[in-house]
């Protein structure tokens, strides 16, 4: 026993060492597990954000589209069409993109930029109004490349939408 006396504080010591590197280790992939289910939530938020945002865009010019093809509400006069752009969520996420799969951000990337150029070809088949730069006067000989325009609009807000709610389950 008198070599346990002798090696009695390398043991200790040992013990004590490998007490704490097993802490580290247990605290490590405790903070690696907070932070993936941190991403996570943040990805949710992201996609629900972007998607609530899409929908919205797309019942707008839904509803536009049935104006339009039932005569409202300026019939042979043309039509004030807004300009607004409602892309409030995707300009604050834009820094988080990277949060969403490759595809996503592909369809996503794609419905925007389609908007932003959407709302940039009003102003060339339109004219401002009076009353402000939030809408544009279409006259009834543009009325066909409108409806077009925002048919054409459909498909990569959808595509995007699908994309967001394919990867969310």
């Amino acid at each position: 026993m008198d070599w346990l006396n002798n090696y009695q504080t390398l043991f200790v010591g040992v013990v004590g060492f490998a007490g704490v590197i097993l802490t580290l280790l247990y605290n490590a992939k405790t903070a690696r597990v907070q932070r993936d289910e941190e991403r996570e939530h943040e990805r949710k938020a992201l996609r629900a954000a972007l998607i609530a945002e899409l929908q919205i865009n797309q019942r707008s010019l839904e509803e536009n589209l049935r104006q339009q093809k039932e005569g409202l509400p300026e019939g042979k006069g043309g039509a004030f069409v807004p300009t607004d752009r409602m892309d409030g969520a995707y300009q604050s996420f834009l820094p988080r993109i990277g949060l969403l799969s490759e595809g996503e951000i592909s369809k996503v990337m794609w419905a925007y930029l389609s908007l932003e150029t959407y709302n940039a070809k009003l102003f060339l088949i339109g004219v401002p109004v009076h009353t402000g730069p939030r809408h544009v006067q279409v006259p009834a000989k543009n009325l066909q490349l409108l409806t077009g325009m925002q048919e054409g609009m459909l498909e990569p807000i959808d595509q995007a939408i699908k994309a967001l709610e394919g990867d969310a389950h």
